[in-house]
């Protein structure tokens, strides 16, 4: 799980260190799904662990971006690729995040459904990057703000099971951001 976490703070900066939380419908189904600009290039900066890294956002003519994480080289999962597409739902951007290599090797223990990453990019040009709660993602299904399910467990991880429409109205909140852990990465882009 440490490898989704790599590449989901790809989806921004990804590196999962712990559960997957995922939706079964990729976010702004309803509302558009398009290619961020904003993110193509090189992004340079250190995870919540203080560890650094790169981000390197490359967009396909699919409309998805792949993003190569490298991380400083001193220990296991030194790279990920993962793969994402963009949206924004009200005034959050949002990245749907699936790992899929990890140090060279398929990532053939990722669920199905995308990780929600939560990102920004503040006027000074530094990318943030955050992932789900586990607890408050947990809380918003359990309490029933937003269909899913959440697996046996006191670390259960959760799947949001939300129509399309439903999930895009769900996140597009204000409060949505609630959601979302401290950032895991926070970067800068890389000039040449």
């Amino acid at each position: 799980m440490k490898s989704l976490r790599i590449a989901l703070a790809v989806a921004a900066a990804l590196a999962l260190t712990g559960c997957y939380d995922t939706t079964t419908h990729p976010l702004g189904t309803t509302a558009g799904i398009t290619p961020d600009p904003a993110l193509t290039g090189t992004w340079k900066g250190v995870n919540s662990d203080g560890k650094p890294g790169y981000l390197h956002f490359l967009p396909q003519s699919d409309g998805s971006i792949t993003v190569l994480i490298v991380e400083d080289g001193t220990g296991d999962n030194d790279w990920d690729v993962a793969t994402i597409t963009t949206t924004r739902l009200g005034a959050n951007r949002w990245m749907n995040a699936r790992l899929v290599e990890s140090d060279g090797k398929p990532d053939t223990d990722a669920p199905p459904g995308t990780v929600p990453v939560l990102y920004r990019i503040d006027g000074q040009g530094t990318l943030t990057v955050a992932l789900p709660h586990e607890e408050a993602l947990r809380d918003a299904v359990t309490s029933g703000r937003v269909k899913g399910r959440v697996e046996d467990g006191a670390y259960g991880d959760v799947t949001i099971t939300a129509d399309p429409e439903a999930l895009d109205a769900f996140f597009a909140r204000p409060d949505a951001g609630k959601l979302f852990s401290a950032p895991f990465y926070t970067l800068h882009r890389v000039h040449g």
